[in-house]
């Protein structure tokens, strides 16, 4: 059976988290980006947020 040291799952995770936080102004959020980066790998979740376009800001109306 393989052993995965406990070390590698905590860098790995918080990889995760930092394509997370990266993320958060995107579409998906800091949770969506996170899930799917624990699932397809931060590589490719950090190329992906790269690639893509973020979330377009909302214009907030000033009052007169």
């Amino acid at each position: 059976m393989l052993q995965i040291p406990p070390l590698l799952i905590v860098a790995y995770v918080l990889l995760a988290a930092a394509v997370g936080f990266f993320g958060r102004k995107r579409a998906a959020g800091f949770a969506g980006n996170f899930v799917l980066s624990l699932v397809l790998t931060p590589v490719i979740m950090s190329l992906v947020l790269m690639l893509g376009t973020p979330r377009p800001q909302a214009t907030k109306a000033k009052a007169k």
